[in-house]
């Protein structure tokens, strides 16, 4: 019997990936967002719009990512954007956002 609710198999690479967002989050939520070195090492996400499917990830065009080459990509789920909109936090990693697609993220 499959139960759609249940999340998918806790391995090593997931308790990694949630200590670490854990971590950001906490300095987040003390007013202290990435650092410029972690922003300099983040990928580039350009052309990036939101899609909800259920949860909100991003979608556009990066450059710099430790696991894909350039080109199309749809992130992890989001957990946070600054206000400002120079970056987001998703499950995996710190994100640089460059331009965003058309003008309805403002």
């Amino acid at each position: 019997m499959m139960l759609p609710f249940i999340p998918p198999q806790v391995t090593a690479d997931l308790t990694r990936r949630l200590r670490a967002l854990a971590d950001d989050l906490d300095r987040i939520a003390a007013g202290q967002g990435p650092s410029e070195t972690e922003l300099s090492e983040a990928p580039l996400l350009t052309g990036w719009g939101l899609v909800a499917e259920p949860a909100f990830r991003m979608a556009g065009h990066v450059e710099g990512h430790p696991d894909c080459g350039p080109g199309f990509v749809m992130t992890s789920p989001l957990w946070h954007v600054d206000r400002s909109l120079t970056w987001g936090r998703t499950l995996s990693r710190l994100y640089r956002l460059g331009v965003p697609a058309g003008n309805d993220l403002q």
